[in-house]
C-alpha cells in the first residue's frame, strides 16, 4: 500500500473517531439533562409522601411528627371564613330580628358551641384516633356506625349548600348577556366541587398546607366588601327603632348557629391526628377555640349587617330575596365601586367554599370506612369519590328547589350532635376521669372488647323523648316549644350526659367491659 493510501485511510479513521466522540458527547449531554429513572422514581416517591395513606386505624406515636399547633388552628380558621357563613348571617334579619339582637344571638350561641369541638381537637394527639373511632369507646363498634352515618348526612348537607352558594356566586361574577349570565350556576357548581374533590384526595397533609394560606385572600376580600359597602343610609347601617326579638326567635336562630359549629365535634380530632403527643393540650384548645369562634362570629355578623341593611335598600333586598346565594348582592356592591376588580373579588369569595368542602369530603371519606368496615381495605384517598358522586348531582338538580329544604334539614344537626356530645363528654370526664390511658388503641376494631354501646344509644334514644317536644322549626313545632321556645339542643346535651352516667355503670356490670 502506498503512502497516499495509508494517509487517506488514517484520515478516515480520525474523522470517524472525531464523529464518534462528538456523538458520544451529544448523547452524554442529553442523558445529563434527563433525570435517571431512579431520580424520577425518587421524585415521584417524595410526591406520594404528601398523600395520606392511613385509613381508620390509630396513628402510632412515631408518625405524630407535627409540631406546630397553629397549623391545626389555621385549618379551622380557613373553613369558617366562607360564603356559607356569610349567607347564614343574613338569616336573622330575614326572620325579623334587628341588627343588635342578631349580633347578641350570634355571639351568644357561636362562642359556647365552639368549646366542645375545640376540646375534642385535643384528643387527636393524645390518642392518635379519628373522632368516629374514638366514638367506638362509648357507642361501641356497631353503634358508632350510626353516629358516623349522621356525620356523613351532616357533611353532605353542608357540602351541597356550599356548592350551591359558590356556584351561584361564580355565576353572579360572570358577564351578563341580556337575559342570561355567561357562566351558568351549573358550571360554577362543577368547578367548585371538582377542585374541592381533588384536594380532598390528597389527605390531611395537603389540606394543612392549602388551608394555611387559603384564608388570607378571603379575609382581604371580605374586608374590601365591608369597606366598599360603606356606613351610610345606602350602605351598612342600623335602624333607630329595631323590633324587640321574641324569645322563640332567638332560640330558633340559636339552634341553627349551634348546628353550624357543633357539627365539627364529630370530626375534630381527625385534624390533629399527626400533632406530636407531647403538644400542650391547653394551648391547642385555646388556639382552636379562637379559630372556631372568632372567624365564624365575624363573618356571620358581617352577613347579618348586610341582611339588616338590605331591609331598607330596595336594590339590596331584591338581590337577597330573589337568589339562594348572597353572591349577586356581593357582586353588586363590589362592582358598583371597583368594576372588574370587584368581579375578581367575588370569584375569590366563591372559592372560599373550597376549603370547607374539601375538608368535609375528607371527613366523609373516613366515615364511609367506619360505616362499612369492608371499605377500610381500600386506600383512604379513594373514598372521597363517593361523597363527590353524591354532592355534585344533588347540588345541580336541587340548586333551585332543594336549598330551603337542605337549610331546614341542617337545623337537625344541632339536635343529634347535642346527644352525641353529651354521651362522649360524660364518658371521658366522669367514667374515665379524664384519663387518656384508659383507652386501649389495640382494640379499636375488636367489637368483643369494646363497650357494647347500649348505654350510649339508650341515653340518646331516651333523651329524644324530651328533646322532640321542645323542637321549634319550620318543619316541626313541638307542644312545649310553642310556649317556651326551642330548647331541644340544651335539653339534649344535658339529658344525654346524665342518662349515660346512669346507664353506663349498669352496662359495665352486666357485660364486664
Amino acid at each position: 500500500m502506498d503512502d497516499g493510501a495509508v494517509s487517506s485511510s488514517k484520515n478516515a479513521v480520525d474523522d470517524g473517531i472525531v464523529e464518534c466522540e462528538s456523538s458520544l458527547e451529544e448523547q452524554h449531554k442529553q442523558i445529563s439533562q434527563t433525570p435517571p429513572p431512579k431520580a424520577r422514581r425518587n421524585r415521584f416517591t417524595r410526591w406520594l409522601h404528601y398523600l395520606e395513606w392511613n385509613g381508620v386505624e390509630p396513628v402510632p406515636e412515631e408518625q405524630q411528627t407535627q409540631r406546630s399547633i397553629w397549623k391545626i388552628a389555621l385549618i379551622w380558621l380557613s373553613v369558617n371564613i366562607n360564603i356559607l357563613s356569610f349567607s347564614t348571617g343574613t338569616l336573622p334579619p330575614l326572620e325579623g330580628m334587628g341588627l343588635r339582637s342578631s349580633f347578641y344571638t350570634i355571639v351568644g350561641f357561636i362562642l359556647p358551641s365552639s368549646i366542645v369541638p375545640a376540646y375534642f381537637c385535643t384528643f387527636g394527639p393524645r390518642l392518635g384516633m379519628r373522632q368516629m373511632i374514638h366514638a367506638r369507646y362509648s357507642f361501641g363498634y356497631f353503634g358508632s356506625s350510626i353516629i358516623a352515618l349522621a356525620i356523613v348526612f351532616s357533611g353532605l348537607c353542608y357540602t351541597i349548600l356550599n356548592a350551591i352558594l359558590a356556584g351561584e356566586t361564580l355565576q353572579a361574577a360572570s358577564p351578563w348577556h341580556g337575559d342570561h349570565y355567561a357562566l351558568s350556576s351549573v358550571v360554577g357548581i362543577v368547578i367548585i366541587t371538582v377542585i374541592a374533590f381533588l384536594i380532598s384526595i390528597c389527605g390531611i397533609r395537603v389540606l394543612h398546607f392549602i388551608e394555611r394560606y387559603l384564608w388570607i385572600p378571603i379575609v382581604i376580600s371580605f374586608a374590601i366588601l365591608a369597606g366598599e359597602a360603606k356606613a351610610s343610609a345606602q350602605g351598612l347601617h342600623t335602624v333607630h327603632h329595631e323590633p324587640k326579638p321574641a324569645t322563640r326567635q332567638i332560640l330558633g336562630m340559636g339552634v341553627l348557629f349551634v348546628g353550624f359549629q357543633l357539627s365539627y365535634a364529630g370530626m375534630a380530632s381527625d385534624v390533629s391526628l399527626y400533632l406530636h403527643r407531647c403538644a400542650s393540650s391547653t394551648k391547642l384548645f385555646i388556639a382552636c377555640l379562637i379559630t372556631f369562634a372568632l372567624p365564624s362570629c365575624c363573618i356571620i355578623m358581617l352577613g347579618a349587617a348586610f341582611g339588616a341593611s338590605a331591609q331598607t335598600i330596595p336594590e339590596w333586598n331584591e338581590l337577597l330575596l330573589s337568589n339562594p346565594s348572597p353572591g349577586p348582592l356581593i357582586n353588586y356592591v363590589l362592582t358598583s365601586h371597583l368594576g372588574n376588580f370587584g368581579n375578581f373579588l367575588t370569584v375569590l369569595l366563591a372559592f372560599s367554599a373550597i376549603g370547607n368542602m374539601a375538608l368535609s369530603f375528607y371527613f366523609i371519606s373516613v366515615d364511609f370506612q367506619i360505616i362499612l368496615p369492608l371499605l377500610a381495605k381500600l386506600p383512604r384517598f379513594c373514598m372521597p369519590l363517593i361523597a363527590f358522586s353524591i354532592t355534585l348531582p344533588v347540588a345541580i338538580v336541587g340548586r333551585n328547589t332543594f336549598y330551603d329544604t337542605l337549610s331546614n334539614l341542617a337545623s337537625i344537626i344541632a339536635y343529634w350532635t347535642a346527644l352525641y356530645c353529651g354521651v362522649v363528654l360524660a364518658d371521658h370526664i366522669v367514667i374515665r376521669r379524664l384519663q387518656f390511658s384508659s383507652y386501649d388503641p389495640a382494640i379499636y376494631n375488636q367489637w368483643q372488647k369494646l363497650p357494647p354501646g347500649m348505654a350510649a344509644l339508650g341515653a340518646c334514644i331516651l333523651s329524644l323523648g324530651l328533646v322532640i317536644p321542645f323542637i321549634d322549626q319550620t318543619w316541626f313545632e313541638g307542644p312545649l316549644a310553642s310556649a317556651l321556645g326551642d330548647l331541644g339542643f340544651e335539653i339534649g346535651i344535658v339529658l344525654s350526659f346524665v342518662l349515660y352516667l346512669l346507664l353506663r355503670p349498669l352496662e359495665m356490670y352486666i357485660f364486664k367491659r
